[in-house]
């Protein structure tokens, strides 16, 4: 590959993927790659060519085989434009998070969104409330106190002693106090909850510990609505969520006063 840019390298590995791909399962001569792809001869030598001429294939006795480094830059290749696509299926509910938010993209790598629709707005709220449902436990930081999801954590906690470790912003507490007191005061006297505060964050983030194993969640509200989720089982996403969670969790306060004193 020597003279070959990056650029040169991805623009040959692009245009002629899918010779790559028949030539990845095994050594082919070009009569066969013609009828195989149902392309011309000419089109068949010129992907050859340029192939072997970024090291990705290798012409013996008239047969073409992949090389290596043909087989990693196509898996790689196939990577890359997974992710390519889960990162676009998840830009409409990353739309309302600004540039600059601590964000890895292995949230992102083989992960599940549910976005808000106009048929369809309580889809997010629906897959949030089934994630607590099924949780063992829950750690994370939450922006919001919706109605359905206080009554979820307050029978799962109550009831069935679902451990939860919360991280909440400061309006998020005001609210809870103001508006749940009673079932606040009663979370706080069980040893499966605790509650700190912080000035503000830009969007909710927990790890839900289910029976299946752990998955990492991002809720993603605008305007106190929530118009998004995201969530990934797999160890690199669990691992970022885990880790910005004790980073946010670091930087949080224990609450001033119990909810359950009167001011």
């Amino acid at each position: 590959m020597v003279g070959f840019g990056p650029g040169e390298v991805f623009d040959v590995l692009t245009s002629r993927r899918e010779v790559l791909v028949s030539l990845s399962e095994g050594g082919k001569r070009p009569a066969d790659l013609t009828t195989e792809l149902d392309v011309s001869r000419s089109t068949i030598d010129r992907s050859i060519r340029e192939l072997e001429g970024v090291g990705f294939v290798d012409v013996v006795d008239g047969v073409a085989h992949t090389t290596l480094s043909g087989r990693m830059a196509l898996s790689t290749y196939n990577r890359f434009v997974a992710q390519l696509n889960d990162i676009s299926e998840a830009a409409s509910a990353l739309e309302p998070l600004p540039p600059d938010v601590p964000f890895d993209s292995v949230m992102l790598d083989g992960c599940d969104v549910v976005a808000a629709s106009e048929s369809d707005g309580e889809r997010p709220l629906e897959r949030l409330t089934s994630l607590v449902e099924d949780a063992v436990s829950v750690r994370g930081c939450v922006v919001a106190a919706l109605p359905s999801q206080v009554e979820v954590y307050y029978r799962r906690i109550v009831d069935d002693d679902v451990s939860a470790e919360l991280v909440a912003t400061e309006d998020v507490v005001e609210r809870l106090v103001t508006a749940y007191r009673p079932q606040l005061v009663e979370l706080c006297a069980t040893d499966s909850f605790s509650l700190r505060s912080i000035a503000s964050l830009p969007y909710g983030l927990l790890v839900v510990e289910r029976p299946t194993g752990p998955v990492a969640v991002v809720e993603i509200y605008s305007s106190r609505t929530l118009v998004g989720v995201v969530s990934n089982d797999r160890p690199d996403a669990v691992a970022w969520a885990r880790s910005q969670i004790d980073r946010w969790w670091d930087d949080s306060l224990p609450l001033p006063i119990s909810p359950g004193r009167e001011e």
